[in-house]
């Protein structure tokens, strides 16, 4: 995790947060060690608890623990302290050294590590393309037996969605990297509020809320966009219209020298909020596949062969990343 992922976790736009003097939230380095600091109360309730964020560092443990101590004696975290990020080797130390196990005191009833409780999905480029003489990437069929039902998914849903545009030869659908302007971050943050607002009419939102990816549409990361980070809005072209229709923001940074984090994901695939751009919708819900191979295969041309796309907080979330073909790899919450 590099500096979007700790804007996303200790981040202060949360409404049930507190740093909102540092909206990008906090972060806590003594030279060695180094973990991002939030603040935020539990759905329902108004009491603060610490959130300590993917501590790194030879002495992490005891840089932790003494900074709880502190915060603690400043009369700021007499609620339960949640660590969260952390590796199985992690969890095991931190357990090890006196933290209690989550279930001890659950962040939500129906995800107790929040969007942890189903495992990071991690994308393996190499099995999701196969790259032609040419340089094109071809979708390829998933292996392996928990894929049995999903195999060919990926490139029939591309497929799907491609008939889509043909149908509505009209429409022109484009992604950009994104840019971090006023007008950019007006359509991004048009995206995420809507994705969220479709989401919770059909009772699917747990613990996040629009305002977490704040920082991710608002705050430029050093470094270069598709080099040391990854942020794309696309939009849906219509034929004798000056603007388009905005239809997905993914936002991420690079964490290794070919892997990556997305941490934003989130595409418009409601056919109902966009009838009138439409001759045919036939096809058009296949558009979260269609963006995510298309996002990959610009990662891919920057380096990029692993994509870890975080964790879900439900079932159904997970499902959609496992189907795309990403492998579990679990991180964990103590309690201290």
């Amino acid at each position: 995790m590099g500096h979007l992922g700790l804007m996303l976790y200790a981040n202060g736009y949360n409404l049930r947060g507190s740093s909102v003097d540092y909206r990008n939230g906090l972060v806590f380095h003594d030279g060695e060690n180094l973990f991002g600091v939030g603040y935020f109360s539990k759905e329902g309730h108004l009491a603060k608890h610490l959130h300590i964020v993917a501590p790194k560092g030879p002495g992490r443990v005891e840089a932790v623990r003494g900074f709880i101590a502190d915060i603690r004696e400043a009369g700021l975290a007499p609620t339960p302290v949640y660590v969260r990020h952390l590796s199985p080797a992690d969890h095991e130390l931190f357990l090890n050294s006196g933290f209690a196990p989550v279930d001890t005191a659950p962040w939500h009833p129906d995800a107790p590590e929040e969007d942890e409780t189903y495992p990071n999905r991690v994308f393996y480029l190499d099995q999701l393309f196969e790259e032609q003489p040419d340089g094109e990437l071809r979708v390829r069929t998933l292996q392996g037996e928990e894929y049995r039902k999903y195999k060919t998914k990926n490139r029939l849903a591309s497929r799907r969605f491609e008939n889509f545009l043909l149908r509505n030869d009209h429409l022109d659908f484009r992604i950009r990297p994104y840019g971090h302007t006023d007008g950019e971050a007006a359509k991004a943050r048009g995206i995420v509020e809507g994705y969220f607002t479709t989401r919770r009419e059909q009772g699917m939102v747990v613990g996040s809320t629009p305002e977490d990816y704040m920082a991710l549409i608002t705050q430029k990361p050093g470094g270069e966009n598709e080099r040391d980070y990854f942020a794309y809005l696309g939009g849906m072209a219509v034929e004798g219209r000056e603007e388009e229709v905005p239809v997905m923001f993914f936002a991420g940074e690079r964490t290794g020298e070919k892997r990556a984090a997305l941490y934003c994901t989130m595409s418009m695939r409601f056919p109902e909020k966009l009838t009138d751009i439409f001759k045919d919708p036939t096809g058009f819900t296949a558009i979260p596949q269609y963006v995510w191979l298309n996002v990959f295969k610009r990662m891919w041309a920057q380096g990029i062969r692993e994509v870890d796309a975080g964790g879900s907080e439900v079932k159904g979330l997970d499902d959609q990343k496992r189907q795309l073909g990403g492998r579990a790899e679990k991180t964990h919450w103590v309690v201290g």
